[in-house]
């Protein structure tokens, strides 16, 4: 039982406390660079004197911060930003030094134009001359750089922006204002925007099929706010929607290989710049005072964070994730804490409240726009509970954010309130699915304990299942009774984004929540019974399991259900492995969809073994047999780091010494 609540300022200094300690630990661990040169962490000291500043700040008598590739001032003025060891040969005190600094005035004058918002004549002819083709970057090769970018891409301001200033913030990001570099190829601020622009209109929805919020809800306009106002956010974007161009890209003919390498070239560089501004986020947050401000500062590290998470997961890697989950639950945890000791409402409306006031609210729909950090967070938050229910279910302990399941996921008793979450908007799967997979997965970690410590009560156990059971298969009876019901939409002719989900009976959501509630049917068996994939109770699940995937209207939905796709190839007979290697075969790019190859990786293993496994086998150990111990160390960056060797082999090219630091860890 908890103990009296302290003194707001005891809370306060307590949650200061936690996240000194407990985030800077994750970023020790996970994101800290090991730089050989103290002075590349010091990234606000702008004014120190530099002693190994860019040739161009050099030149124009400027201090430069060091920051590589691209110092601040270039960035900020969209120039070029020459770096390296050797002096350049205009370096020469003379006349070359000379035509070089007019050189530079002319494009710092350019950029200024770009920025206004007007471009010379020549430039718009430059523009309408070039090629439809990828053309290749040119820049200063450097002995530690990769060639092939050019320095005019300036980064979001670093600046935290709160909810009503980002209309602003678009006109200040050099990011997406217009511009070429001097020699009329496009710079890299225009192929982020591109890259961006694929993330919000293709890779988004690909990722988050069921994410359709409504036009009076404030649609998805937040993503594109959050990611213009916050840095860690625009790079983790960028790192996939980098990543994700590079797979379409990886399918192209021959001629594609510049674009390729290109595309390479920069997942690796943003992969470097994506850690250095979580790092630094989360410096920012233990340095700061305990204050609102805090909330929104930290809920945006924690949404960059999962970003990050759901990146590693896209490259098929895992044997991280759990230490992302871990800091992303830890930040969850602490805004929860400053919001209750601050205001005396629900912490999951206090929360939100600290993060300013909806943009407009539906008394009526008990609905509103939320601004960009309450949708984030909103957003954020519910892919982090179904990401730490998986987990714990892989793990084999209770979800760790299960205290927060009832306020969060039900109604409180309440037939006129919706929850605050609806996990059927973000995911697809309703929320009496999920909460009872969290009970089952609480359930198997307190019969282990019990059974450990010798007092385990078989018939406690059995109830507590039957409970679980009961409301399955209620709620699974009132999914077949509305299948035949017509789903309806308030906003009619507006609604947004219809065309990413096919028609289904009863609507996609209600497809894919019953074949979460089979798998937990499956799952609760394991938990209760033992791994008897012979039983009765296992094959009905199994066989209405199967039959329900095998009506997947579209293939690439089974990445939503890998959960239960998983499940159910676990216990199933050796005549439907051909079934079940079918679904996943259909997936395509593999690259796409490395959760579903992870998931055919553990069906392969057992099925392997299939005669061996005793009756106490559970899913949890499964799970854990699929990560050799050999890789378990092997971040994500080293993965990428591996496939683009081989992209970069027939280039010539060698590889980005940014990345080649983060490969140490």
């Amino acid at each position: 039982m908890a103990g009296p609540m302290p003194p707001k300022a005891v809370v306060l200094s307590d949650a200061k406390y936690r996240i000194a300690n407990n985030v800077t630990s994750y970023k020790i661990q996970d994101i800290e660079l090991h730089q050989k040169q103290s002075h590349l962490i010091g990234l606000a000291c702008v004014t120190m004197k530099s002693y190994d500043g860019c040739w161009t700040c050099r030149l124009r008598k400027k201090r430069c911060d060091e920051i590589r590739p691209v110092c601040r001032n270039c960035s900020t003025l969209q120039i070029t930003c020459h770096f390296g060891h050797e002096k350049p040969s205009w370096m020469d005190s003379g006349l070359g030094q000379k035509e070089k600094a007019e050189e530079v005035k002319r494009e710092v004058k350019s950029a200024a134009a770009r920025r206004r918002g007007t471009l010379p004549m020549n430039a718009v002819n430059r523009q309408s001359a070039l090629s439809t083709e990828c053309p290749p970057f040119q820049a200063e090769p450097t002995p530690d750089s990769s060639p092939g970018w050019t320095s005019t891409y300036s980064p979001p301001s670093t600046e935290p922006s709160s909810s009503n200033a980002y209309p602003d913030s678009w006109n200040r990001l050099d990011g997406w204002s217009i511009s070429n570099s001097p020699d009329g190829k496009p710079a890299d601020s225009e192929l982020d925007r591109r890259f961006m622009m694929f993330y919000f209109d293709h890779f988004f929805p690909f990722l988050f099929p069921f994410y359709q919020p409504l036009l009076l809800e404030g649609g998805r306009t937040w993503i594109m706010e959050l990611v213009a106002g916050d840095q860690a956010m625009w790079h983790t974007t960028l790192c996939l929607s980098t990543y994700f161009v590079s797979v379409a890209l990886d399918g192209a003919v021959s001629g594609h290989n510049v674009c390729k390498t290109l595309a390479w070239e920069k997942l690796l560089n943003q992969m470097g710049v994506t850690f250095l501004m979580l790092q630094r986020n989360l410096q920012e947050v233990v340095a700061s005072s305990i204050t609102p401000e805090l909330i929104s500062k930290t809920s945006r590290i924690m949404g960059s964070i999962i970003q990050l998470q759901r990146f590693e997961i896209s490259v098929g890697n895992f044997e991280n994730c759990q230490k992302h989950l871990g800091a992303a639950i830890m930040l969850f945890r602490q805004i929860f804490r400053t919001a209750e000791s601050a205001i005396n409402i629900p912490a999951f409306y206090g929360v939100l409240s600290h993060m300013g006031r909806p943009l407009w609210a539906i008394m009526s729909q008990q609905s509103g726009a939320w601004n960009s950090d309450q949708a984030a967070f909103r957003f954020y938050s519910a892919l982090l509970i179904v990401d730490d229910i998986i987990a714990s279910t892989c793990m084999g302990e209770q979800p760790k954010l299960l205290e927060y399941h009832a306020q969060l996921l039900t109604n409180g008793g309440s037939s006129d309130e919706k929850p605050p979450l609806n996990l059927e908007d973000f995911v697809g799967c309703e929320n009496w699915v999920m909460l009872q997979i969290g009970e089952v997965a609480a359930l198997d970690a307190w019969k282990k304990s019990r059974k450990q410590a010798g007092k385990l009560d078989v018939m406690e156990l059995v109830a507590h299942a039957s409970t679980i059971k009961q409301t399955l298969l209620g709620n699974l009876a009132r999914l077949d009774a509305t299948e035949n019901t017509p789903s309806t939409n308030g906003l009619g002719l507006f609604t947004l984004y219809n065309d990413q989900l096919p028609p289904m009976p009863g609507g996609c959501a209600a497809y894919v929540t019953r074949v979460w509630a089979h798998a937990a049917l499956l799952y609760l068996s394991v938990v209760v019974s033992g791994w008897q994939p012979g039983s009765a109770a296992i094959r009905e699940n199994v066989v209405r399991t199967l039959a329900l995937l095998e009506q997947m209207p579209k293939p690439e939905l089974l990445r939503t259900m890998v959960w239960p796709f998983c499940m159910v190839g676990c216990l199933a007979e050796p005549g439907e492995e051909c079934r079940l290697r079918a679904m996943a075969d259909a997936l395509v790019p593999h690259r796409l969809f490395g959760a579903a190859r992870k998931a055919l990786e553990i069906m392969e293993n057992v099925w392997k073994c299939r005669d061996e496994l005793a009756i106490d086998t559970d899913f949890a150990a499964q799970f854990s047999s699929a990560l050799p111990r050999g890789h378990f160390r092997m971040p994500c960056w080293e993965t990428l780091r591996r496939t683009a060797k081989k992209e970069f082999i027939y280039m010539g090219h060698k590889q980005n010494t940014v990345v080649n630091r983060y490969c140490s860890l």
